[in-house]
């Protein structure tokens, strides 16, 4: 099919082919939408807040289709500082002739989907090549058909992708869905959220979050999550812990009050971004009060 004959989306920022080829979403769901729903808590939506700020590679799995993947992808794209290039990958299309004019710490490189299924996904020596982009500082958000970060690395070390093991570890964050039967019909739940650490050589998985059942609770250790921050990212801990619990409230405020589309919340995470950096602006001792303080 032509880039003409794919879905094209009413948002500007997403290129035609996005959603695939079904059509796209008028009012795709925020990530306070998400909440709503229970496909995923306040604290884990926070923490990946802070993740997707400090530039975290992210990979949306699920073994089965239709589970909303793209849907929290596009609702955590939400989250990307404006100061950062998104890259929207062309699929088999894709030359990566951005390379040498984008700063890797601040670009973002988006990928609908890894997966030889369709020729707007990425595959083949692409996967390769995006790997080894990752691996020079860029961070990468798309999504796969898999069933856990365990099945996300053997995708990826099998053939045909046969990406090498170090360039693995520069996947930060593996988040899986699953669908489920609720009382009013399907669900669709953040099932585990998984994080590839190295361990013997060879890359072990810690999971951060997870969920028995579709229908059972979201259950995650903060002292993991403050970890993970403090030693993937580098954010003090005793900041990260605050941050966190700071973000879980805000978010549970902002459903509360009903902020609740994707354009409010778009406009609230911007005004909460702007309002930190005034603070850290207040903060920071002028020119005469640290000559004084020598």
């Amino acid at each position: 099919m032509a880039e003409s004959e794919c879905s094209r989306s009413p948002w500007p920022d997403e290129p035609p082919g996005w959603w695939g080829y079904r059509e796209s979403p008028s009012n795709p769901l925020s990530l306070i939408e998400l909440i709503a729903s229970e496909m995923l808590d306040a604290r884990v939506a926070a923490f990946l807040w802070i993740a997707v700020e400090h530039h975290a590679t992210v990979i949306v799995a699920a073994p089965e289709p239709r589970a909303g993947k793209t849907t929290l992808l596009t609702a955590l794209l939400d989250l990307i500082p404006p100061n950062t290039t998104r890259r929207y990958l062309r699929g088999w299309y894709e030359r990566f002739e951005f390379v040498d004019q984008d700063d890797p710490a601040r670009t973002y490189l988006l990928c609908n989907e890894i997966s030889s299924h369709l020729p707007i996904y990425l595959w083949g020596r692409g996967v390769r090549r995006l790997f080894e982009l990752l691996q020079n500082g860029f961070a990468m958000a798309t999504t796969v058909h898999a069933g856990g970060a365990r099945e996300v690395l053997d995708l990826f070390r099998g053939f045909p992708l046969e990406v090498p093991e170090p360039h693995l570890a520069s996947i930060d964050l593996v988040l899986t869905l699953g669908v489920g039967l609720g009382s009013r019909g399907p669900v669709r739940r953040l099932m585990r959220m998984e994080a590839p650490l190295p361990a013997d050589g060879r890359l072990g998985i810690q999971v951060l979050a997870e969920r028995m059942t579709p229908l059972s609770p979201l259950v995650s250790n903060p002292a993991a999550l403050v970890r993970l921050l403090a030693e993937r990212f580098g954010i003090e801990r005793r900041a990260a812990s605050a941050e966190l619990a700071r973000r879980e409230r805000v978010l549970l405020h902002w459903l509360a009050q009903g902020i609740t589309s994707r354009e409010a919340v778009r406009q609230a995470v911007a005004a909460y971004r702007q309002r930190a950096i005034e603070k850290d602006a207040g903060a920071a001792p002028r020119g005469g009060d640290a000559q004084a303080g020598a």
